[in-house]
C-alpha cells in the first residue's frame, strides 16, 4: 500500500503548471512543519520557509509527540527546470531536492523543526552546501515515565508530499485578504497545490470502542490519497475529514448533493485566479473566501474507495478537450464521482455521468446514491 501510494503520489505531484489544493489522503501542512501559506503564489524568487518540508515522514502519537522523522526541505521557486509535465529542478540548482533532516526523538519532541533535544539525535544533510551537514546527539536520558503512556496509547504514521518537489513550484493561495489585495482569499489558504499522504494508526486503548460503519476497526487503520488537477482519490479504513468549509453540516466527498461549485477558472495558481476569476454569478459567492464558507464544515472520506472533484475552491480542474479548444465549455467539471465501501455506493455526478432521469435513488446532482446508515 505504501509503495503504491508513494509511486502514485510522485506521479501526481510532479505535474506542473496548475494549482489544486490538497484535499486527499490526510495531507496536513502542520505534519510537513509548514504554515498554510508556505507555497503562496506571490512568493519572491528563491523564497522558502525555514524548517518547512515538501516531503515528510513522521512517527508520533495523538498528543503531538514525534518520535522519529525524516524530511526534505521546501524548495525555492523561480529557477529553470527540465521540460514537460514532469519537470524537476536541474542537479546543483537550488530547486533540486538536496537538503533535509532526520531525527530520532525518544522524548517525543521534534528534532527537525527546533533542533536536537537532550535525549534525541538529529542529522542535517545538504549535498550542495556541505558545511550544513552535521550530527547533533544529546547526552540526556529520555523521560520514559512521561512518554510511555502516550506510546502505549497508540502510534501514528504519516508520509506526505506535495508538488513543491516539482522544481520548487509555488501555487498555493497567497491568502493576504482585503487589507492588501481585494481578492478575499485570506480564509481560503489551505496549504500547497497538488499533494497527498499515507497515514496509519495503531490505538490499543480503542479496543473497547464498538465498531461502526464509519470506523469498522477502531484499534487500527490506514488511508492513502492525493489530489492533482482537480482529480482526487482516497482509500481509507475509517472516516476522516478531507476539507473544512464554513457551512453547518457535513457531506461525503463523493456525494455532490447540494454542492455549489466555484467557477472553472477560480484557483490558487496566481493573483488573478484567486481573485477576479472566483466571482460567481448573481446570488453566488463572489470571493474565494465566500466559496469556502459555502462548503460544508466537514467533507468526509468514508471507509472504502472514492474518486471525487476537489472540494476546495483553490482547486484548478483540467478538462483536456476544453483546454485544447475542442469543446466550447468544460464538460468534466466536476469529474464524475464514485464511492464504494461500508457506507454504501455513489455512482455518477457531474455534467457527464448522470443517473437515469427520475430514478428514485438519484440525488439533485444526478448521482445514484445507496446509503447504509453512516
Amino acid at each position: 500500500m505504501v509503495l503504491t501510494s508513494v509511486v502514485g503520489a510522485w506521479c501526481a505531484l510532479l505535474v506542473a503548471g496548475v494549482a489544486v489544493a490538497v484535499s486527499g489522503g490526510g495531507y496536513d501542512p502542520s505534519q510537513q512543519d509548514c504554515p498554510n501559506t508556505a507555497d503562496r503564489n506571490d512568493a519572491p524568487k528563491g523564497a522558502t520557509v525555514a524548517n518547512c518540508h515538501a516531503f515528510k515522514l513522521n512517527v508520533g502519537d495523538d498528543r503531538g509527540n514525534r518520535y522519529a522523522e525524516f524530511g526534505i526541505d521546501q524548495l525555492p521557486n523561480g529557477y529553470p527546470s527540465t521540460p514537460g509535465l514532469f519537470g524537476v529542478g536541474y542537479p546543483q540548482n537550488p530547486n533540486f531536492p538536496h537538503a533535509g533532516c532526520a531525527s530520532l526523538n525518544p522524548d517525543g519532541k521534534p528534532g527537525c523543526t527546533r533542533g536536537a533535544h537532550p535525549s534525541g539525535i538529529t542529522a542535517v544533510f545538504d549535498t550542495q552546501q556541505l558545511g550544513r551537514n552535521g550530527l547533533s546527539q544529546g547526552i540526556g536520558t529520555p523521560n520514559l515515565a512521561a512518554v510511555l503512556p502516550s506510546i502505549m496509547g497508540g502510534l501514528n504514521f504519516y508520509l506526505g508530499a506535495d508538488d513543491n518537489l516539482d522544481a520548487g513550484e509555488h501555487d498555493g493561495a497567497a491568502g493576504v485578504g482585503k487589507n492588501h489585495r481585494p481578492d478575499g482569499s485570506a480564509g481560503a489558504a489551505n496549504g500547497p497545490s497538488d499533494g497527498g499522504a499515507v497515514t496509519g494508526h495503531v490505538t490499543p486503548q480503542a479496543a473497547s470502542t464498538p465498531p461502526s460503519l464509519a470506523n469498522p476497526l477502531p484499534v487500527a487503520g490506514a488511508s492513502e490519497g492525493f489530489c492533482a488537477d482537480g482529480y482526487c482519490q482516497d482509500v481509507t479504513s475509517q472516516r476522516h475529514t478531507l476539507y473544512q468549509g464554513g457551512k453547518r453540516g457535513s457531506r461525503d466527498a463523493a456525494n455532490y448533493d447540494g454542492k455549489r461549485w466555484d467557477p472553472y477558472n477560480c484557483s490558487s495558481g496566481d493573483v488573478k485566479s484567486e481573485g477576479p476569476e472566483c466571482k460567481g454569478r448573481r446570488g453566488q459567492p463572489q470571493t474565494m473566501d465566500q466559496w469556502r464558507a459555502s462548503e460544508a464544515r466537514h467533507v468526509y472520506a468514508e471507509p472504502g474507495a472514492q474518486v471525487y472533484e476537489d472540494p476546495d475552491p483553490q482547486g484548478s480542474p483540467i478538462d483536456p478537450l476544453y483546454e485544447a479548444g475542442a469543446a466550447p465549455q468544460p464538460a468534466l467539471y466536476p469529474i464524475p464521482a464514485a464511492y464504494a465501501g461500508t457506507c454504501g455506493v455513489v455512482a455518477g455526478g457531474g455534467p457527464v455521468a448522470h443517473a437515469p432521469a427520475g430514478a428514485p435513488s438519484t440525488n439533485s446532482s444526478g448521482q445514484v446514491v445507496v446509503k447504509t446508515g453512516c
